[in-house]
């Protein structure tokens, strides 16, 4: 039943019913007893579709953000693989409320010079690492 709900889930990205009908399936993902297991999907829908929009913060990413300091490695390898405008935004979240930055800060610079992601993505990572360096 996870996986139905997680293809469900994708299935409404990008459309205007995504931030009601995510709210309703990560309910019943956590009702199934959906825990950390699932995180790595959820940044491969994210990775699937860069540019949409998961809510600030969403469903998805309380869900996810549930996990703190645990999930961090997980959206790490995230953004190695596909930065996205949500994983970039959820770095500076995690980056505002950590320690040590110096690592995170370090992906973030990463995603701000990749020149293989879609320019918005590239901006807005830059515009998050310009505000960490003079704040």
């Amino acid at each position: 039943m996870t996986e139905a709900l997680l293809k469900q889930l994708e299935e409404f990205v990008g459309t205007d019913d995504f931030e009601f009908e995510s709210e309703e399936i990560m309910e019943k993902l956590k009702e199934e007893g959906a825990g950390f297991e699932i995180i790595e999907k959820l940044f491969s829908i994210m990775e699937r579709h860069p540019l949409d929009d998961f809510g600030m913060p969403g469903a998805m990413v309380r869900f996810i953000e549930h996990f703190y300091p645990d999930f961090v490695p997980l959206l790490i390898d995230s953004l190695k693989r596909t930065p996205t405008l949500h994983t970039v935004w959820m770095l500076n979240r995690c980056i505002n409320g950590n320690n040590n930055k110096e690592e995170l800060l370090s992906v973030l610079k990463s995603a701000a010079n990749n020149d293989t992601i879609d320019p918005a993505i590239k901006k807005s990572a830059q515009s998050f690492l310009d505000y960490q360096l003079n704040s």
